[in-house]
């Protein structure tokens, strides 16, 4: 052990050979494997046993930048690596994001930068994506709430909502699998998914062969996405399909055989078959501009981002739907965003403050204002 110590510090100078020797006691006292591995899963609990001060992200990040030996698996020296990661990123300061990342993404004022995380590719520096936190937020919190009490995966929720965990979590499949079950029932026969603690990656890529085909089943785009690039959990394309599938879910009841009364949305010469043919987020701004011709409001709808930017429509809309609860006091706040926040505790009352805050509103992020 003595020797393995001295060659660790030789190849991590951050490192002195005491630290590896408590890192290496600390690794071992951990759940492994036969060959004494550790699943990729336990790793930050892991390292916060040592570095307690760690964030999941900087592990993660530490973890992106080691190619591993196995595939979800760490071994012994590949923990030591993070650990040294994340000490030399102490000593440097850290990586951040820059100007020059943010100039590559178009990203050139600090309120359109705000809530994004740019991605950049370890082997391609020329490549790199951006996600929106608000939306990785609303989203992990829809699936904490899904799928609580899971009987294969509700011991692994809830997930941390402000931590990029989402990512890892959807690595083997099951639950993208789970949540297309719940947005639409019965898509796939769990019988065929691989379940447990510890997947092999054949069994990965079955799970995620699954999802992928349920998802396009359902109606999702999965163009360029692969099994691969859920398992390597891609952030940009993992986030993706998880909107559609959340969207889905959500505009599912959006018929007239279910609502039979969206039959007076209808307008002057139109036929029930032309209605029909519309997508059903067309008919949920028709509902919304239905409500407010009833209520005598002046404006109309035709987006979920720059026309409800200023809280206007969305207080008049609940104000014409639950009266009782939801006042048009909101309209007389000056700041948008305290306007949000009011409008917001109308919507509370009622029992639908989902997916926004007043800065998703004020920004006006198509998606989540779409789901709320």
């Amino acid at each position: 052990m003595a020797n393995d110590s001295l060659w660790l510090a030789k190849k991590y100078p951050v490192l002195k050979p005491w630290d590896i020797d408590t890192l290496v006691q600390e690794f071992q006292r951990q759940g492994l494997d036969a060959n004494k591995g550790l699943p990729q899963r336990k790793l930050f609990d892991a390292v916060k046993l040592v570095e307690p001060q760690r964030e999941y992200d900087e592990v993660r990040n530490a973890l992106k930048k080691i190619s591993l030996s196995r595939p979800d698996m760490v071994d012994q020296d590949e923990f030591v690596e993070v650990i040294a990661i994340l000490r030399q990123g102490d000593k440097s300061g850290g990586s951040g994001v820059g100007n020059a990342a943010r100039a590559f993404e178009g990203i050139t004022s600090e309120r359109a930068y705000e809530r994004r995380t740019i991605l950049k590719s370890e082997q391609n520096t020329s490549s790199a994506h951006t996600i929106n936190e608000d939306e990785r937020e609303e989203f992990t919190n829809h699936i904490n709430l899904a799928l609580a009490g899971d009987s294969d995966i509700g011991y692994r929720l809830p997930i941390n909502p402000h931590t990029m965990q989402l990512f890892d979590e959807a690595r083997d499949g099951l639950i993208l699998s789970k949540l297309i079950n719940y947005s639409m029932p019965d898509t796939i026969d769990e019988r065929v998914l691989n379940r447990g603690k510890r997947l092999s990656p054949f069994q990965i890529t079955e799970n995620n062969n699954v999802a992928i085909n349920s998802a396009k089943a359902i109606g999702c785009s999965v163009v360029n996405i692969g099994s691969q690039d859920l398992a390597e959990g891609r952030e940009h394309l993992v986030l993706g399909l998880v909107w559609q599938i959340i969207k889905k879910g959500l505009l599912a009841n959006i018929n007239i055989k279910l609502h039979p009364e969206l039959y007076r949305l209808l307008e002057d010469g139109e036929t029930l078959e032309d209605f029909l043919k519309l997508p059903p987020d067309m008919i949920l701004l028709r509902w919304f501009n239905y409500h407010l011709a009833a209520a005598g409001w002046h404006r109309r709808v035709s987006n979920f981002s720059s026309d409800i930017k200023d809280s206007e429509n969305y207080t008049v809309l609940l104000s014409q739907l639950v009266p009782t609860e939801c006042t048009r006091a909101p309209l007389h706040e000056r700041d948008l965003g305290e306007r949000a926040e009011q409008m917001l505790q109308n919507a509370d009352r009622i029992g639908c403050r989902r997916y926004v805050s007043p800065k998703t509103v004020v920004n006006g992020n198509p998606k989540l204002n779409l789901a709320f």
